[in-house]
């Protein structure tokens, strides 16, 4: 597993699932608060382990050119 976000996608990655966790437990209900709750749990992990799964198979990185 190749680090492939960049720390800029990390830090929006990391607010964007506090967001997405707090508008499920707090400003939801039913099924969108499923939803919020597991895009913000998906972001978390990918955030925390500073790999997506996702922009590997599209062959993205953020993290720039090693030097």
């Amino acid at each position: 597993m190749v680090p492939n976000i960049g720390s800029t996608e990390r830090l929006v990655r990391y607010i964007l699932a506090v967001v997405f966790l707090l508008i499920a437990f707090f400003g939801s209900s039913g099924g969108w608060a499923w939803v919020f709750g597991i895009l913000g749990v998906v972001l978390l992990v990918t955030a925390s382990l500073n790999f997506c799964p996702l922009w590997a198979l599209l062959k993205i990185n953020t993290r720039g050119k090693a030097t």
